[in-house]
């Protein structure tokens, strides 16, 4: 990995301690998933030029869970099938209702240019929507989880229809990429996985991933 990123080994460890890049463990060794790191680094290339992945600024840290992201930006149920495009779309429009200043079109069309360079799902039916880069940011981060009514083609590398989204609105560039990494480093429980797929109530949903942060990580994130 520090070969292909042309770093480093200790830069390769420090991001996998600062939850920059997507990785797990498996028996007790550090595994990346070549899927996501190809994601990863088309979000890396669009974002590069405003963020520093080495080197975060102190005052735009703060430390708060995936489970709190998404207590503030809500989960969504029955959105209706359709088009990846107006799939999308209804999902905006019901977050907007949480989430205020969001504007759904705009949002849109910027996420709609990230999908057409590439898929934004990440397996077992599951994708996280998002710019090639953020031109408009909130006060705070949220995080909203949107269930479709049925599956839905979204290009998956695994050729897994999709019908579970995750959409993160972020106070900066960097947090989304570090939001980012956790939350997939979370969807690679079996325990995580199984909830989120089973449609299951808000409680549940925020309970577990705020049990598998406690398990998953020895300490808060700096987000």
């Amino acid at each position: 990995m520090a070969t292909l990123l042309n770093v480093s080994d200790k830069t390769i460890y420090r991001m996998i301690q600062n939850d920059t890049i997507p990785c797990f463990r498996v028996s007790g060794q550090w595994r990346f998933d070549k899927n996501e790191i190809s994601s990863w680094l088309e979000d890396n290339r669009s974002f590069s030029k405003k963020v520093k992945m080495d080197e975060p600024s102190i005052e735009d840290e703060e430390i708060i869970s995936v489970s709190e992201f998404i207590k503030r930006g809500g989960i969504y149920y029955d959105i209706p099938a359709g088009s990846k495009e107006a799939v999308i779309l209804t999902c905006l429009e019901r977050i907007k209702t949480r989430i205020h200043g969001i504007d759904p079109r705009q949002a849109l069309t910027l996420i709609m240019e990230r999908e057409n360079l590439c898929s934004t799902a990440v397996g077992h039916g599951i994708a996280v929507p998002h710019p090639k880069t953020f031109g408009v940011f909130t006060a705070n981060s949220y995080i909203a989880l949107c269930h479709l009514q049925g599956p839905m083609p979204f290009e998956a590398l695994d050729n897994e229809d999709v019908n579970t989204l995750f959409f993160i609105f972020p106070k900066s560039e960097r947090r989304f990429l570090r939001i980012q990494s956790v939350l997939l480093r979370l969807l690679k429980d079996d325990e995580v996985l199984s909830i989120v797929k089973q449609v299951s109530p808000h409680d549940i949903i925020t309970n577990i991933l705020l049990k598998k942060e406690a398990e998953i990580f020895d300490k808060p994130h700096l987000l």
